[in-house]
């Protein structure tokens, strides 16, 4: 049960890695944006045209069922 519990921290710090790694990557993009503006590159506009719509499409609805869910996570981590 051990090695099956050291391989799930492990894939899950893969993951969070992975995921810092991307967060970062986009971060830049968004900077590049900023300073370079329309001239940036087509990847950048794309990416930039990509997040406008993920903004777009969030409802108020899904931030909050999302915030609920981050505050429950973290009162249930809180209690252990």
């Amino acid at each position: 049960m051990d090695r099956f519990s050291d391989l799930l921290k492990k894939i899950t710090a893969l993951f969070l890695t992975a995921s810092e790694a991307g967060l970062a990557l986009v971060s830049l993009i968004l900077v590049i944006y900023l300073l370079l503006g329309g001239n940036s590159g087509d990847f950048t506009l794309s990416v930039v045209n990509n997040l406008s719509l993920l903004v777009e499409a969030l409802t108020p609805q899904a931030i909050v069922s999302v915030a609920i869910v981050f505050v429950a996570y973290a009162w249930m981590r809180r209690k252990n």
